[in-house]
């Protein structure tokens, strides 16, 4: 099969997908953008880096596409002329890209979603926050915004000071804001792919750790690690997911949509907001537990067969990184070439590559100093290391001893991703959530 796989960020997300489509033996090109970084994937035998991917678009037998942005409506029209695409369309995607409009979505279809308020300026949310004793979240809603800018208030008036310093600093947003009514509970999210007739393969339920470090402090990084798991059954998914098919259908939608909720204290599950496309590093654990071709089910999807075939135990991802992530502020030249030393054929199957290419690098060989082709970066994002098992414990601890293995000056990654559920998955299986994990 002649697959065609679209890079959104300039992390390298879809780098182990193509990695893996390689391997089970079809053709592949690539294609990153030319102001992200074109280092990526160079290197790895069976890999074609394109530079123009709609040239490419009727040669392939499926287009993958890890993002659901900047390509989106050119994907619009391909879909239009018969080539099978995995992808969002332009209105599912506006599901997470505009939030007030995935609340809305929700709302529309009988969910009830936290209460909001939009704002034009931050000036505007500012002065609505000071007349409020209520605690917020702030989101942006443009289609531009950066999402780490999220920010949840601990008082109103913490979140009056993160406003006041967004405005000193010069920050003009590109679209509205939002402030939603933070709710205190349980974070916890669900996801399912869905292909023409509807969902397929089962469920996945999820717990991100946003954090760059451990005891979840530090800045937001979007997700530094997740556990997941494929449920054979699942109450947010008929609660959340279930209830809005024939919608995101009716939209378009096909590929993961994800739903990340907050459980209140009386076990009311309250969406907070789309993910519609691959979420990293979520794919890439998602990836660890898919049996089989890697591709051919999702083409059978696009046909509206589900063909899908996932195991259900408990997956670990962690991410692994060096500076000066989560800013990558750094330029290419301090974050490129840097060895990766430690990666083996024992455990290269559990090490996803990220910004990572193939370099000529010293290495050694018994007790002699040989320069050979190895693991090098491309960037700050380096790699998702996973691990499965029967409980998350175990699945963390075989990420772990993993993470132990690779050497990279400066490495950075949390140590405890997984250890909360150990409180949190008793309380929401109180509540009849979270059903199939267990914590050791």
């Amino acid at each position: 099969m002649k697959v065609l796989v679209l890079e959104h960020e300039d992390c390298g997300c879809g780098l182990d997908f193509v990695l893996r489509c390689v391997a089970a033996g079809h053709k592949v090109r690539y294609f990153i953008q030319q102001e992200h970084n074109q280092a990526i994937g160079s290197g790895f035998k069976g890999v074609e880096l394109v530079k123009n991917w709609v040239t490419s678009a009727k040669w392939a037998d499926l287009i993958f596409c890890t993002g659901n942005d900047k390509y989106i409506e050119r994907l619009e029209f391909f879909k239009k002329q018969g080539v099978p695409v995995f992808a969002p369309s332009v209105q599912s995607a506006k599901l997470e890209i505009d939030r007030q409009f995935g609340m809305q979505f929700l709302e529309d279809n009988g969910i009830d979603c936290p209460e909001f308020h939009t704002f034009k300026s931050l000036s505007d949310a500012e002065k609505f926050q000071r007349k409020s004793s209520e605690r917020y979240v702030f989101k942006t809603l443009g289609s531009e915004e950066d999402k780490s800018l999220s920010y949840v208030g601990k008082t109103p008036a913490d979140m009056v000071a993160r406003l006041q310093r967004w405005q000193r600093l010069g920050m003009t947003l590109k679209g509205p804001c939002m402030l939603q009514q933070f709710i205190p509970g349980m974070e916890f999210a669900v996801s399912s792919w869905m292909g023409s007739s509807g969902f397929v393969g089962l469920p996945n339920e999820n717990f991100e750790h946003k954090k760059l470090l451990s005891g979840n402090a530090g800045p937001n990084c979007g997700e530094a690690g997740t556990v997941m798991k494929y449920a054979n059954e699942s109450k947010l998914f008929d609660e959340v997911l279930r209830p809005i098919e024939d919608a995101l259908l009716e939209l378009g939608h096909l590929g993961d949509v994800d739903v990340n909720c907050i459980i209140d204290e009386d076990g009311k599950a309250w969406p907070l907001e789309f993910t519609c496309r691959p979420g990293w590093p979520a794919f890439n654990i998602m990836l660890a537990t898919h049996k089989g071709d890697p591709v051919e089910w999702m083409v059978d999807a696009i046909n509206g067969d589900d063909t899908t075939d996932f195991s259900t135990a408990i997956a670990c991802g962690v991410v692994i990184a060096q500076p000066d992530y989560p800013h990558s502020n750094m330029t290419k030249a301090e974050t490129m070439d840097i060895p990766v030393y430690g990666v083996t054929p024992k455990n290269r199957k559990f090490i996803a590559p990220q910004a990572i290419k193939m370099a000529k690098m010293p290495d050694m060989e018994g007790d002699e100093i040989v320069e050979r082709e190895i693991w090098a970066s491309a960037g700050d994002y380096l790699a998702v290391v996973t691990g499965t098992g029967r409980s998350v414990k175990q699945a963390a601890e075989r990420v772990y001893t993993v993470i132990k293995d690779i050497h990279v000056p400066d490495l950075m990654w949390r140590d405890d991703i997984g250890e909360k559920l150990e409180k949190e998955i008793p309380e929401l299986q109180k509540f009849g959530f979270a059903t199939e994990f267990t914590y050791e």
